[in-house]
């Protein structure tokens, strides 16, 4: 297992993939408060008397509010980009044979992406967000405790945990990266919509990121507990899916 997590890290630092997930979360961090505070001013001088106040929530809240709505948007997008080749690329170039060879178990294989890329999509989200946090109560005011910060950013990584499940095992089922981003696209954005129009959030793991942008420090336990259920259950069919890959190619 050991040499499983050592494989992943390397992997992970060589493709750059850990600083490709780090620019795209600090990267909306930074510039979410200096967008809502520098475009009502552009807006104020292009278009006099315009109601910016009722449009545009122009506090730290709404600042982390906006933020978190832009990772849902396009974070997701670039985050299903980065890793959608982690296991379908792997299988695609049959490299997976090394590691089986040196004694690797499918499920230590998957067990050792999920704890390292998955400890990654969980905290960069989160020092993301208490970084957005920090950045905007300088440039507006403090008016948002910290403890709901740290909650809604635990919310957000453990949802972004719950994509790398689905972008393994999408690619072990397509064994092509741009097929599983787009499949783990497809569901991600269909539970949402469904979510919304059924009004059912509180039992899909979508609701963890509707409860975060609430900042209200509560976690929400029913989906909390279904999001995790489906966590397992997708590392578990890529195990075996992976184990049926193999065997058919021997």
């Amino acid at each position: 297992m050991i040499n499983s997590l050592r494989k992943e890290i390397r992997y992970g630092l060589r493709n750059n993939t850990f600083l490709i997930l780090f620019a795209v979360f600090f990267f909306f961090a930074f510039m979410t408060p200096v967008m809502l505070k520098i475009l009502p001013e552009v807006l104020k001088s292009k278009f006099p008397g315009f109601p910016l106040q009722e449009l545009v929530n122009m506090t730290q809240l709404g600042c982390l509010q906006s933020y978190m709505g832009d990772v849902l948007e396009i974070g997701t997008l670039l985050v299903s980009l980065a890793l959608c080749g982690l296991l379908a690329q792997e299988i695609r170039d049959n490299t997976l044979v090394l590691p089986l060879c040196a004694g690797q178990s499918y499920s230590g294989i998957i067990a050792a992406k999920m704890l390292v890329f998955g400890t990654a999509v969980l905290l960069i989200p989160l020092a993301a967000l208490v970084t957005d946090y920090l950045y905007a109560g300088l440039l507006f005011s403090f008016d948002t405790g910290i403890l709901p910060v740290i909650t809604g950013g635990l919310l957000q990584g453990f949802y972004m945990v719950y994509l790398l499940s689905l972008l393994l095992l999408f690619g072990t089922l397509t064994k092509n990266p741009i097929a599983t981003a787009l499949l783990t696209l497809a569901v991600n954005y269909g539970l949402y919509f469904a979510g919304s129009l059924l009004d059912i959030h509180r039992y899909l793991p979508s609701g963890l990121l509707r409860e975060a942008q609430q900042l209200q420090n509560t976690i929400p336990l029913q989906a909390a507990v279904i999001t995790l259920a489906i966590i397992i259950a997708c590392a578990f069919l890529a195990s075996r899916t992976l184990q049926t890959l193999e065997w058919s190619k021997k």
